[in-house]
């Protein structure tokens, strides 16, 4: 699982330095990142859940 969760990390992290060139950029690494991050946090939440 910590693997998994840090590849996450580093998808958004790489997404996180891309250079923004216009604004399709910005909306691209903005929906990326936002979509890594909720997906990290169900990934971190959901196995605590569960009994």
């Amino acid at each position: 699982m910590f693997l998994f969760d840090g590849l996450l990390i580093l998808a958004m992290i790489f997404f996180f330095v891309l250079p923004i060139t216009d604004v399709r950029t910005v909306r691209m690494k903005l929906s990326v990142v936002s979509s890594l991050g909720v997906l990290l946090a169900v990934s971190v939440v959901v196995p605590r859940l569960m009994p």
